[in-house]
């Protein structure tokens, strides 16, 4: 829909007139909110079932047992690590002896991380007003964090880009303490008592190479990948169209359809829901009540950009 902006009050050029119309019209409201409605779904397949379940497990020893104990969950980007994470973190339970939204926490690693940036970023997701951790405060600062986790009640720490672990920093001269991050993590394992779970991607399977002392706290080692084009696929797909009210979107059952998608995509989640939403975007524009494959064609033209060296798995107009 294009908008034809009039404000008097205003001395835009006309150039300045056409980009704000343009940005205002990409997609409607409707669709805007049929998208949301279909970014927001969660699809739980056999494979995040069982990973939920080591979850599950390692924060039960953690809180009722006091044997806190790690995972390492690999795989590629966009084969769910982190949005599993997030789902476990928002879904858990309330508990008298837990502070609510605290009971698992997330950080994000990055390379050569050091012992205080891992205090800081405790700090920070447990709201303490201080989060700035000098060198020579490294211990102290980290007395802080172990009360503070043991306070809130939290027991389970995801780490996120966890293979940024293996790039240990260097320590400064003179300085014969192990300040890495790996150690600090071991030392909130057996302080505060929190399990760990470790997401990153294939190099994470050297961690024993690297950081012995992590490596033996680990005691679930699992894995995530794309989808095959098979059963599982198949159901994801129809279980997602399945649930949705905003459009029709049956036709990712159809057996050619699901088989082109899978193309697309290369049966990575994160893929697969970008494209999808672009196409309820297309479709709810377009004033259609079902997404069809014309639909799903301009959704992977916009999606995958003009330079992409595969063809359309949806044809050509």
């Amino acid at each position: 829909m294009q908008l034809d902006i009039i404000d008097p009050s205003d001395d835009w050029s006309e150039e300045e007139r056409q980009v704000r119309a343009r940005r205002m019209a990409t997609y409607s409201i409707k669709a805007i909110l049929a998208a949301r409605e279909i970014a927001r779904k969660y699809v739980i397949f056999p494979e995040l079932r069982a990973v939920l379940a080591a979850f599950d497990r390692v924060y039960q020893l953690s809180r009722e047992v006091g044997l806190p104990q790690g995972i390492v969950l690999t795989g590629p980007p966009g084969s769910s690590k982190t949005s599993v994470a997030t789902y476990f973190m928002r879904s858990l339970p309330p508990a008298s002896d837990v502070a609510d939204g605290f009971g698992a926490l997330s950080l994000r690693m990055r390379p050569s991380a050091s012992a205080g940036f891992v205090i800081s970023q405790i700090l920070n997701a447990v709201r303490h007003p201080f989060t700035t951790v000098r060198q020579d405060r490294i211990t102290p600062m980290r007395d802080i964090a172990c009360e503070a986790l043991q306070h809130k009640g939290t027991r389970v720490i995801f780490v996120d880009e966890a293979q940024c672990l293996l790039q240990r920093s260097r320590p400064r001269a003179g300085d014969d303490r192990d300040t890495s991050a790996g150690n600090l993590l071991r030392e909130m394992m057996d302080i505060a008592g929190v399990g760990l779970v470790l997401l990153g991607d294939h190099r994470l399977h050297s961690l024993e190479e690297v950081d012995q002392g992590l490596a033996d706290r680990v005691s679930v080692r699992m894995s995530l990948g794309p989808f095959g084009n098979d059963g599982t696929w198949a159901t994801f797909l129809s279980e997602l169209a399945r649930n949705v009210k905003a459009i029709d979107l049956g036709l990712l059952a159809d057996d050619s359809v699901r088989a082109s998608t899978h193309a697309a995509t290369g049966g990575c989640r994160r893929a697969v829901m970008r494209l999808v939403v672009e196409a309820v975007l297309v479709a709810v524009d377009a004033e259609s009540t079902a997404v069809t494959q014309a639909h799903l064609r301009l959704a992977y033209q916009r999606t995958s950009g003009p330079c992409h060296a595969v063809p359309n798995p949806y044809g050509n107009d």
